[in-house]
């Protein structure tokens, strides 16, 4: 059931119910600040709805509303870029258009939104080639984010995030920059070997210390989120035989 919470109430979207002007008020209230930690899963679907592939984990933003008409897009720690936004209502659904800088324009259809988590969808048109035949179908795309909390704001912490349906495993390692007597030793942190599903993990880092994510499995199946206080991180990614890691960039600022 897809739903909206607006404080301590709850509006149900998939009902023919009249969403009025108090009602955008409360969610423009509630989707004011900044959202962290984005997690997008996308799929395709053919034109009756059924899913052509798999669910594939794939890079998103981080976003920052300032409860207006403004939004703050984080790419990344180093990439940012300002964008307008508004809400509309139909149908009892709830949306959000998110335009981006250079036109591209986006309509997010709200799934939720509360004090802490925030759930977006959005389709695009989309071809399939079943073979060599092209197919006309839709790109889902369902997105959430962590409304950011004090811990965010002052911890200075680097989160790693594998997902993966097939066996793999992982190693974290820290390298301080900056600090002379730990200068350029890789410190393992943590690790896990056979593990399916979701693996996450967070530490405490200081201003130049690098991340180094060791994933050995099947690459095309496995994907990892890194961020530093919820900003995703960026870096350059090797793709070895049974094996993704991390190479250049991954520093914190």
């Amino acid at each position: 059931m897809a739903t909206v919470a607006f404080s301590a109430c709850q509006k149900d979207t998939n009902t023919a119910v009249k969403i009025g002007a108090s009602d955008m008020a409360t969610v423009n209230g509630q989707l004011k600040g900044l959202w962290l930690f984005p997690v997008e899963t996308q799929k395709i679907v053919n034109t009756s709805g059924e899913a052509l592939t798999s669910p594939q984990y794939i890079p998103s933003s981080a976003m920052q509303f300032d409860g207006g008409s403004k939004v703050k897009i984080f790419q990344d720690m180093n990439t940012t870029s300002d964008g307008t936004y508004k809400l509309s209502t139909s149908n009892g659904y709830i949306y959000l258009d998110v335009v981006y800088p250079g036109g591209t324009d986006i309509t997010y259809q709200v799934l939720f939104v509360d004090g802490q988590t925030l759930k977006l969808i959005t389709s695009a048109p989309y071809v399939y080639y079943n073979g060599s035949n092209p197919e006309p179908a839709s790109a889902v795309s369902s997105i959430v984010l962590k409304k950011q909390n004090s811990a965010d704001i002052t911890g200075n912490i680097v989160r790693v995030t594998v997902v993966s349906d097939t066996l793999y495993s992982v190693a974290i390692y820290r390298t301080h920059t900056r600090l002379e007597a730990f200068a350029d030793t890789a410190v393992l942190m943590d690790n896990k070997t056979n593990v399916t599903g979701t693996y996450s993990y967070s530490f405490p880092t200081v201003s130049g210390d690098k991340l180094t994510v060791d994933i050995s499995g099947d690459y095309t199946k496995v994907i990892f989120y890194a961020y530093y206080n919820g900003i995703p991180m960026a870096g350059n990614v090797g793709y070895y035989f049974n094996e993704i890691k991390t190479t250049t960039g991954w520093t914190t600022p």
